[in-house]
């Protein structure tokens, strides 16, 4: 059983996830072919857009990549308060 995880952690897992969501949907895409243009799998986008999974850092360049965005913008998510 996987350990849980801080509760800031999950919301920055979901902050980021909602963040790749209006970007993914912005350009028009399906996380089905982000997934394509990504060499990523479905699944994967689809558990990072819902906090579920913390993507490796290679994913994140390729998802950028794929969005024609930098790491920086995908990362562009509004601040928490640390002891969230």
């Amino acid at each position: 059983m996987p350990t849980p995880i801080p509760p800031r952690l999950a919301e920055l897992r979901r902050q980021f996830g909602l963040r790749l969501r209006d970007v993914r949907e912005g350009r028009g895409l399906s996380q089905e072919r982000l997934g394509e243009l990504a060499e990523v799998d479905r699944k994967t986008i689809n558990r990072i857009e819902n906090g579920m999974y913390s993507p490796r850092l290679d994913n994140v360049f390729q998802i950028a990549d794929a969005l024609d965005i930098t790491v920086k913008e995908l990362f562009d998510v509004p601040a928490t308060p640390r002891n969230a």
